[in-house]
This record gives structure tokens, C-alpha cells and sequence, in this order.
């Protein structure tokens, strides 16, 4: 947040971090703009409604942010900061936790396609000094997160944080746990494969239902790529790719979609296996991507030509949705294209809310309601609960409506987002999914 330094009584009582982050760091994957003035004036407006309508409540704006109220008064400072209705709030809401409670209360199946944590921190951390790589890994990750979680650190990018982030801190029914493929795969610096794949056994067994998918991680450029795809299949039950177009392996070139030596291959070997979700990052590069190969001119011809798979395009491209939008509107027919929102949704909603709308906007009116999945990224965010309240409450304003002709968010369109187009996806039966979450060991920890 904005600190007035010279002003000790403001910052000492400035919360942790406000309910919805008034300036994203960055993901690991990219790193944003510096804060603008109208992100600095949220911050000050964050504060004024703390003081108007925590104090009435003996709260410190330290503790005004943590209640639903304070969830309602981050959106309305957004509303107003950028001069548009993008959040259906009302001030009722931060001046009455009731209100703002009823606003709030959701029975929905929340599905998370992208979530992820590190393996073992300290480990990297011990070698961030001598290992190029697990410096520019730590000094990534560990700053974004010193920065947007105050107290917290690199070291809390761990397995038992996640689990307290994703299952007791937010609303998320399910996730799935993603990370990014090496060769050989034993050696990743993130999280193995089959670590991956014991912490959601771990998880589903300690819940007493299904809370926790993996992704496999696979590249068609890995050496011997078949035995690696069939071991994680057979052995480690994966039923779903995570793939890098930007990613060479070993210091390789990136690979294109569409490269009918290459990538084709592959498609032919995962659909014999039985495994039709490719889950492809897309935009957003990273410091350790190829940029070139991040870039979506690629998914076209794939999609058209392995209409059996189901090609999931991670961040939707962003900054270049228009180039997976686009392939829609030219052969509507299409049904295996989907956008994801990791990253993408909380970047711009936090510093650029008529942006959000405008990607929103073109992703549920051209690749249509169905077709839109949710992700968010975390650990990287923290806990999600702040990106399903901000997607729960977004709204396209109605001078973009009429401008654009795009289709606005209803709450029917909402739902399909947050977790029932996945569960389509994935095949999740959602209502026996939720009757035995309720009653998991998780939601009675929640219960208290």
C-alpha cells in the first residue's frame, strides 16, 4: 500500500495487506507496471473508509480489513478510484458486516486448474548464492512475496501453506496443482512430478474426499518423452498435461503448437494414453521463457486438426487474447478451446479494472461462457479467496456493454467460471463432488 512515511500513526496502522492487493507484484512469471496514482488513491481511500466505518466498531484498520465489510469497502475504493461501477458493492456493506455478509454468502463449486507451492524452500534457499538458478527463483518468488504478504516470505512457499491458503483460508473446493516440467524429472527446482503427485494423495487421504488434482508435466521436446508420459499415467495418475511452448528443455529452443514434427507426435501418443487435457502456458513470459515461443499464433491449426483434445490455454495468452478469441469467431464450431484466468484476472483487476473487463469481455463473448476456466496462480497470490470475491462481484460496466457488445457477467456465467466449466472438463461430478466435501475433514476444520 501507499505509506505516508512521514506520518507514523498511518503507517502503523496500515493492514498486512489490504483485502484486495492495490498493487500486484508480480506472479513469478511476469513482472507489472509500478504503481499508478489511481492505484495510490485506492490506497487512500482504503484507509478513510477503515477509519469512517471501523472505528464505529472499535477496529483498527488492521483488523476493518480483515472482515467482509473490508472486502466491500477494497471494492468500492476501486469503483471510485477508477470512476466506473467494475464491482457490484454497495457502502451499505462496509458500514454492515450483516450486509456485506448476505452479499457474500455462496454455494458454489469453486475449481482451481492452477495453484502451486515449492517442493522445499529451504533447500533453494541454501543454494541461492552458487546456483544461478535458484537465485533468480528465489529473488523472484521470495520478493514478490516479502512485498504482498507482510511477515511472510520465500520460505513460506511450502506445502503446509498451501494447504491452509487454498483449503481453510478460501472457498475453493478443488485444485489442481501445477508446476513446470525439466528433464530429468527428479531434478526440478520447484516440485517433482512424483512429489506433485504424493502431496495430492496426501491431501485427498487426510480430507476423506477428491480436493486435489495434479497436472503430469510434459514437453514434446523432452528426450524420450514416452516413457516419462507413461510412467506418470500409469504410475502417478495424472490425467491432464502442464506444458511450456516457451520452455526448450535444457537450454533447447521452445517448441510451437502446431509444428507437425514436434508437437503432433506428441498429441497422437497423449491421446492413445487416454490423457486429452493439455494445459499450455501461453503469454506471460517468463524470465527463464522464450518469449517468442509464449506467444499464441501456434494454437489455431492445433486445435482445429485434434479436435479429440482439449487445449487449455494457461493465462489466456494474455497480453494477446485477442489471438485465441479470434480463432473462435473465425470457426465458431470450435469446442476444444478453452481461456484460463491464472494470473491474468487478478493483474488486471487490481491495477487496471477496465482492462479485466475488456479481457472478460472478449473471452465469455467470443470463446463463449463455456469455455472460460478459473485459475489464480496461488501460492504466488497468497490465498485465493480475494480473486473469487472480485470475480463473484465483477461486473463489465454498461458503457463497455453498449460500446463492445460484449456479454455480461451474470452470476449464471460466474458459476460456470469458478468451477463448473472445469468440472466439465476434468469430468467431476459436481454435486456428488460437493455432498462429499461438505462433509470432509477439511470443512469440519473450517467449522472450528
Amino acid at each position: 500500500m501507499f505509506i505516508h512515511t512521514s506520518n507514523k500513526n498511518f503507517n502503523d496502522d496500515l493492514p498486512p495487506r489490504p483485502p484486495i492487493p492495490t498493487q500486484v507484484v508480480s506472479n513469478g512469471e511476469y513482472i507489472p507496471m509500478p504503481k499508478s496514482q489511481k492505484q495510490r488513491h485506492v490506497d487512500v481511500l482504503l484507509a478513510e473508509y477503515a477509519d469512517r466505518y471501523g472505528k464505529k466498531r472499535g477496529l483498527t484498520r488492521r483488523a476493518f480489513f480483515r472482515t467482509l465489510s473490508g472486502m466491500a469497502a477494497a471494492m468500492l475504493a476501486i469503483n471510485k478510484a477508477f470512476g466506473n461501477r467494475f464491482f457490484d458493492v454497495q457502502e451499505v456493506e462496509a458500514a454492515d458486516e450483516a450486509a456485506a455478509a448476505e452479499a457474500t454468502a455462496r454455494d458454489q463449486f469453486i475449481m482451481d486448474v492452477q495453484t502451486h507451492y515449492i517442493d522445499n524452500p529451504r533447500q533453494l534457499w541454501d543454494v541461492k548464492d552458487t546456483d544461478p538458478i535458484a537465485k533468480l527463483i528465489v529473488g523472484t518468488l521470495g520478493g514478490w512475496r516479502e512485498k504482498s504478504v507482510k511477515g511472510s516470505n520465500w520460505l513460506d512457499l511450502n506445502k503446509t501453506t498451501y494447504f491452509k491458503e487454498i483449503f481453510l483460508d478460501s472457498q475453493t473446493s478443488m485444485a489442481i496443482l501445477s508446476g513446470f516440467p525439466t528433464d530429468p524429472p527428479d531434478q526440478n527446482p520447484l516440485i517433482p512430478i512424483d512429489h506433485m503427485a504424493a502431496a495430492r494423495d496426501e491431501i485427498n487421504e487426510q480430507a476423506g474426499s477428491r480436493r486435489m488434482i495434479c497436472h503430469g508435466l510434459m514437453s514434446p521436446n523432452m528426450p524420450k518423452y514416452q516413457d516419462e508420459a507413461t510412467r506418470q499415467v500409469e504410475k502417478l495418475k495424472v490425467d491432464s498435461w502442464k506444458m511450456y511452448t516457451g520452455d526448450g528443455m535444457a537450454g533447447k529452443r521452445g517448441w510451437w503448437m502446431d509444428d507437425e514434427k514436434v508437437a503432433y507426435p506428441f498429441y497422437k501418443f497423449t491421446q492413445e494414453l487416454g490423457v486429452k487435457n493439455l494445459c499450455i502456458h501461453k503469454g506471460l513470459a517468463v524470465t527463464l521463457l522464450d518469449e517468442e515461443y509464449c506467444r499464441a499464433q501456434d494454437v489455431g491449426k492445433a486445435v482445429v486438426d485434434w479436435p479429440q483434445l482439449n487445449f487449455i490455454i494457461y493465462h489466456s495468452a494474455f497480453p494477446r487474447v485477442d489471438d485465441i478469441t479470434d480463432i473462435k469467431y473465425v470457426k465458431p464450431h470450435i469446442t476444444n478451446l478453452y481461456g484460463e484466468l491464472g494470473s491474468t484476472f487478478a493483474l488486471n483487476v487490481v491495477g487496471a479494472p477496465e482492462r479485466a473487463a475488456h479481457v472478460l469481455g472478449k473471452l465469455v463473448t467470443y470463446l463463449g461462457p463455456d469455455y472460460v476456466i478459473w485459475g489464480t496462480d496461488s501460492l504466488w497470490w497468497g490465498s485465493p479467496q480475494w480473486q473469487i470475491e472480485a470475480l463473484r462481484r465483477f461486473r463489465i460496466p454498461d458503457n463497455l456493454i453498449e460500446g463492445y457488445g460484449y456479454t455480461q457477467l451474470t452470476d449464471e456465467i460466474k458459476a460456470k467460471i469458478l468451477g463448473l466449466n472445469a468440472a466439465r472438463v476434468w469430468n467431476i461430478d459436481v454435486e456428488a463432488s460437493k455432498k462429499a466435501i461438505a462433509e470432509d475433514k477439511i470443512s469440519q476444520m473450517k467449522k472450528g
